[in-house]
């Protein structure tokens, strides 16, 4: 007999966070508007009662809300909930957005819509002059083309049904963000909440590869004489590394991790050849492509055209991308771990010659001679290198730490240094917004309360991922994280697509970039004023491994850190003096 409460008529607020709770919606990431009156009663009454909810997590931003989702769902895989404030909430979302499609991390983002009654005889309907400023003819819009799914609840009847969708959709491979508004009458209406067969929502299942296919690849794979594999996320299943590993031992491939999302192979093995994009891919007679979106770069490189080249990937097609090729003469829409583990036996039962296996392993030697990164030079003057700074990161890696990384024009010198070799340790931005990282740290410490979360951020990345919401968020949710800035004073990546662009350009002759930032920026300090995080500047070496150390004792008591180390700086030029 069905109880009281589930028939009683619950608003649809109410309605959506009692089945979030049941689809193991773990956290609600929110900074609450005026759409939201029916959700914030509904805190308050399944508060009160004692019943199921997601945790309301509040962000003084909403980048520091989806880039948190990102992070917690990058450990779990499962989606969580972003709630967001009408149209003005879904655009300050920003890259958030976009990192979320491209790194395809499960999200639901829900936002209000302004009422549209305006007479008062409904619950819900317009008060606020701001319900007419807000009221747009196309919210969705705003985000559309990086969302799976977008869709506009109209009736508190269908909630339940509406979010089942969402959530299956987001959760099946490729996952990715799905975008469900409603007005505030919606939310406030009321309708009957009954109890649903969460099973008949299962995410859909992928297709597998044929055995007749995986046979050809295996024996592909066996015969090669200079075989490669490349990869990005292929390590989003942890379980994926280990099949990988042994695949590769049994026959000697060349592994490189071009801009990796996560540890996708151990930066220690003896096949790995790196992380430099373009890495012998003109002398591989075979390539792999397995969870990859940009495999090489066309005007640098190109395949050998006798090379054969396989592609599995959730998305190999990049349906949601804009100019996209690279040729493949397989190409498979698969699930990459259970593709694996089916290959894995068919690789183990090919016999391979010793000397066959010889000559791959001394071709991937010399190869690792010719791409091995030159040391840097020491400065004389007691200044601090990325080098230098990038070997202290690594004494402090441990059995716990996960490193979640966003310092794009440090990533293959840091990488090249850390080596990660631990399944789940290494955590990148699958996308190219900036600002993810700090509050991302934050997610991954909620997913994971025993790791020691480790960022490490560009001064550009760190301004742009609002410390002033991040550093607020962590020590009031108890998420502490050990944040070291690179600083060298200015935006690097602007300056290296310049010099990409014009070598000898006069930008360069003249050292004028206009990417340089305040000298006595205090980068540190934003995040002890806004979440009483230890802040320290470092400026020489000899201050270096110190400070670090104790800010990782600090961060293991509870309390994050931000380490401000200031390194060369990449300009002399002074802004505002011109």
């Amino acid at each position: 007999m069905e109880s009281p409460e589930l028939g009683s008529h619950l608003t649809a607020a109410n309605r959506l966070l009692r089945l979030a709770a049941q689809l193991d919606i773990k956290y609600i990431f929110t900074n609450l508007g005026s759409d939201h009156p029916a959700f914030i009663e509904a805190f308050a009454e399944l508060h009160q009662s004692g019943q199921a909810m997601p945790q309301v997590i509040i962000c003084p931003h909403e980048m520091t809300a989806l880039s948190a989702a990102h992070g917690y769902a990058m450990i779990t895989k499962k989606a969580q909930m972003v709630l967001v404030h009408v149209d003005v909430g879904t655009q300050n979302l920003g890259c958030s957005v976009h990192n979320a499609a491209r790194a395809r991390i499960p999200a639901i983002i829900v936002a209000g819509l302004s009422p549209t009654s305006v007479f008062g005889d409904q619950v819900g309907a317009r008060t606020e002059f701001i319900h007419y400023t807000q009221d747009t003819s196309r919210q969705h819009e705003i985000v559309s083309q990086y969302m799976k799914w977008c869709y506009e609840a109209r009736s508190p009847e269908m909630m339940e049904e509406v979010l089942l969708r969402g959530h299956q959709i987001a959760s099946s491979l490729p996952q990715g963000p799905v975008y469900i508004t409603g007005t505030r009458e919606l939310w406030e209406g009321r309708a009957k909440h009954t109890l649903q067969a969460l099973n008949a929502w299962a995410p859909a299942a992928l297709p597998s590869v044929g055995a007749e296919e995986l046979a050809h690849l295996a024996k592909t794979l066996a015969q090669a004489q200079r075989p490669l594999i490349i990869t990005s996320y292929l390590g989003r299943n942890t379980e994926s590394v280990n099949a990988l590993i042994q695949i590769v031992d049994h026959l000697g491939v060349a592994v490189c991790e071009v801009n990796p999302h996560y540890m996708n192979f151990p930066g220690d093995h003896v096949c790995h050849i790196g992380y430099r994009r373009n890495s012998l891919v003109n002398e591989a007679d075979v390539i792999v492509l397995i969870d990859v979106d940009v495999p090489w770069i066309v005007s640098k490189v190109a395949p050998n055209p006798t090379c054969q080249i396989f592609h599995l990937d959730s998305d190999p097609l990049k349906r949601d991308f804009g100019f996209w090729h690279f040729p493949s003469h397989h190409t498979w829409t698969c699930d990459s771990h259970s593709t694996l583990s089916k290959l894995l036996p068919l690789i183990q039962a090919e016999v391979i010659e010793t000397q066959d296996h010889q000559t791959r392993m001394k071709w991937i030697a010399n190869a690792k001679i010719k791409l091995k990164l030159q040391d840097m030079p020491t400065p004389s003057d007691g200044a601090i290198n990325i080098q230098q700074l990038s070997e202290a990161i690594k004494e402090l890696v441990n059995d716990k730490t996960v490193i979640v990384f966003e310092e794009p024009t440090a990533t293959e010198r840091l990488q090249y240094t850390l080596k990660m070799s631990r399944p789940g340790s290494y955590l990148a931005n699958g996308g190219s917004g900036l600002g993810w990282s700090i509050n991302a740290a934050i997610g991954v410490k909620l997913a994971d309360p025993q790791a020691e979360v480790i960022t490490v951020v560009g001064d550009g990345s760190y301004i742009f991922g609002v410390p002033s919401s991040c550093y607020w968020v962590g020590e009031t949710y108890r998420a502490p994280q050990l944040t070291i800035v690179f600083n060298n004073k200015g935006w690097n990546a602007p300056k290296a697509s310049t010099l990409l662009v014009h070598p000898e350009g006069v930008a360069k002759n003249t050292d004028h970039f206009w990417i340089t930032v305040s000298a006595n920026t205090k980068f540190a300090d934003l995040a002890k004023a806004a979440g009483n995080a230890l802040a320290i500047r470092v400026e020489k070496y000899e201050d270096l491994k110190t400070s670090l150390a104790l800010a990782m004792q600090t961060v293991r008591a509870g309390q994050s850190a931000v380490v401000d180390v200031v390194t060369l700086p990449i300009s002399k030029q002074i802004l505002g003096t011109e």
